[in-house]
């Protein structure tokens, strides 16, 4: 196949182009990335009365938890507050990230008879969303999510969170009774 001079001169304009643009590209990229974390960090949403807040995790590790924010050897992040009031219903939602993995949710409640915690288990893939109602026999003060490591105890658990999520919930002037 022979070329004259001037489609010779096309194709080595559309190659240089060509060149050019996956050049651009691929330094556009790598700019917007290189920076970025290593991992997305999960996170909670709480709808309490209509608002939305987006929790983050007061300590989050990688699946071996080698490497934690805050490090193991810190204090966790400070647990944000978020008051349920009395009478009034919570929708605790977890990202895709959690709930694509097995999860728990640990409720502890300020009761006539004192503080009582109630525990819970989902399976991967099967909850993304929980309500929680706060009642005045029945004050929801806080809330805990876990999720697993891949640390296996020698007896078979998983006793050590990955990622560790908590709330406090106190509705706001409400004093905890002493029993």
């Amino acid at each position: 196949m022979n070329l004259s001079s001037g489609e010779k001169k096309a194709v080595s304009i559309i190659a240089a182009v060509a060149v050019a643009f996956v050049a651009v590209v691929g330094v556009s990229v790598f700019l917007l990335v290189r920076d970025a974390p290593e991992e997305h960090v999960p996170y909670l949403h709480l709808s309490v009365d209509g608002d939305l807040h987006r929790i983050e995790p007061v300590r989050w590790c990688d699946i071996f938890v080698r490497h934690c924010d805050p490090p193991l050897s810190a204090p966790q992040s400070p647990t944000p507050q978020v008051a349920v009031p009395i009478g009034s219903t919570a929708a605790l939602s977890v990202s895709g990230d959690i709930a694509e993995g097995p999860w728990a949710l640990t409720r502890l409640y300020s009761t006539p008879k004192g503080l009582i915690e109630d525990e819970g288990t989902f399976q991967s893939g099967t909850t993304f969303t929980v309500m929680l109602r706060s009642q005045a026999d029945r004050v929801l003060i806080g809330l805990t999510v876990n999720l697993p490591s891949a640390l296996v105890g020698p007896d078979g658990t998983i006793d050590t969170a990955r990622g560790t999520f908590a709330i406090d919930t106190k509705p706001q002037d409400y004093v905890i009774p002493q029993v």
